[in-house]
């Protein structure tokens, strides 16, 4: 949902405000940004109460004091009973089975043994002291009862569980498919057809390589139909990886109008994440060029111990693919928040990044056994769908079906790559939502966003 903008604020950020959580977090906290849902309405700006003296609360165990009333002391009548809690009225003598117990006809714990209404002596099927059916009350020998989180839209608003967010990602595409789905499946599709034709118009170039190859290649003749193959997967290869951070930033802003049961329409989705698309399109070229940076180093860090020592070398690539993989994983997770903190906050590109960076501080490990985990499910889940086509493309190709083979094999590509951006899409966005709860109160937030929608 977009809002008109605070003076003073990026386009898209609402005014800062004081941190209802990262208070209790020690020097870890961040302080809280814009998030992009909006200034609440009410009260002041942020997460501050509202307006105007606050309402007396009601005392314990009373509805508060009656007008034209003395007021009650500690001890004497209350609510709900005639005389003290265990003990007989004021000004009156202690009997035995006098009325004036809390709740109970006489007083606390003198009932004979066995009659109904004695304390834990009830007979099967009537209700305990308390709450009706068994068990003790709330609260009663265990942790403090707590109340349930508000869920105004697809995850409760509080710091979300694994399952909750596996939840949520689903429950989304449920919410609104037409932004989740419809609006992911055009930029998959375009980004693929983009990728196919530039794959191949180079394909020639391609060929020329695999006519090179000796003749005991195994190719069979059939050089043309694998460099197109392998061209026009190249092609797509490149667009789809660049239209991800796009489909990244369309999910987490209507993921985040879902969170507070708000359906965002398409054209306010496009329209939050069309003026932050270069950033988005920025920040993944600026990871491919740190890799390629980061590999070729490797290369000729292992190219130099060759050089000196071919055991050298040997160890040298021994121990540049983990570290390289160590690194890669390390900064990915790291990073990982940055397409929707750069869709939802409207803050400047190096200030997201590093505002990201601190936010996902301590959290490493959580975020990636949670990203983990999506990717083996997806990943399973992906393959299941391009088998199909790949057989049946490659039966095509091996029948001299070139362009079948290859229209077959781009849909799978097509297919498998709306599912695993939707699917991980969806999971990033709404563990950017849950560390900014966890560490910044974002929920507060969020609750107040919520209660200011329309009833449905």
């Amino acid at each position: 949902m977009s809002t008109p903008d605070a003076p003073g604020t990026p386009d898209g950020a609402t005014p800062d405000a004081p941190d209802a959580r990262g208070a209790a977090s020690g020097s870890d906290a961040t302080p809280a940004q814009p998030s992009g849902w909006g200034t609440p309405s009410y009260g002041q700006p942020g997460y501050g109460p509202a307006a105007g003296p606050a309402p007396e609360r009601p005392r314990y165990g009373q509805y508060g004091q009656q007008p034209g009333q003395p007021e009650q002391q500690h001890g004497q009548g209350q609510y709900g009973q005639q005389g003290q809690y265990g003990q007989p009225a004021q000004g009156q003598p202690a009997q035995h089975g006098q009325q004036g117990q809390y709740g109970q006809p006489a007083q606390y714990g003198q009932q004979q043994y066995g009659q109904p209404g004695q304390y834990g002596q009830q007979q099967y099927g009537q209700g305990q002291y308390g709450q009706p059916g068994y068990g003790p009350p709330a609260g009663f020998g265990g942790a403090p009862y707590v109340p349930p989180a508000s869920k105004p839209g697809i995850v409760p608003l509080r710091p979300l569980t694994l399952g909750e967010i596996f939840d949520g990602s689903f429950g989304a595409i449920r919410h609104n498919p037409r932004v989740m789905l419809g609006m992911t499946t055009i930029v998959v599709v375009a980004a693929t057809i983009v990728g196919a034709l530039i794959g191949y118009a180079f394909s020639g170039y391609v060929a020329d390589l695999f006519f090179a190859l000796p003749s005991d290649a195994g190719l069979g003749g059939m050089e043309s139909q694998f460099a197109t193959l392998y061209s026009t997967l190249f092609g797509t290869g490149i667009t789809t990886a660049l239209a991800t951070p796009i489909v990244s930033g369309l999910l987490t802003v209507s993921i985040g109008q879902s969170v507070i049961g708000r359906r965002a329409s398409v054209g306010e989705v496009w329209s939050q994440v069309g003026r932050r698309a270069w950033f988005l399109l920025g920040f993944t070229l600026l990871l491919g060029l740190a890799s390629t940076l980061l590999v070729t180093a490797l290369v000729l860090l292992a190219v130099l111990a060759f050089s000196v020592d071919p055991a050298l070398g040997g160890v040298s690539i021994l121990l540049a693919i983990p570290a390289y993989l160590v690194l890669v994983v390390w900064v990915g997770v790291r990073t990982g928040l940055v397409p929707p903190a750069l869709a939802l906050e409207g803050q400047p590109f190096w200030a997201t990044v590093a505002r990201v960076w601190r936010l996902t501080r301590g959290s490493f490990w959580r975020l990636f056994g949670i990203y983990l985990l999506a990717y083996v499910a997806i990943y399973v889940v992906t393959q299941i769908l391009i088998t199909p086509f790949s057989l049946v493309g490659g039966i095509a190709l091996g029948a001299g079906q070139v362009f079948v083979g290859n229209l077959v094999m781009t849909l799978g590509i097509a297919v498998s790559t709306i599912a695993l951006t939707l699917f991980l899409g969806s999971v990033v966005a709404l563990l950017y939502i849950d560390v900014r709860m966890r560490r910044e109160g974002l929920d507060v937030e969020l609750a107040a966003a919520a209660s200011e929608q329309p009833a449905a």
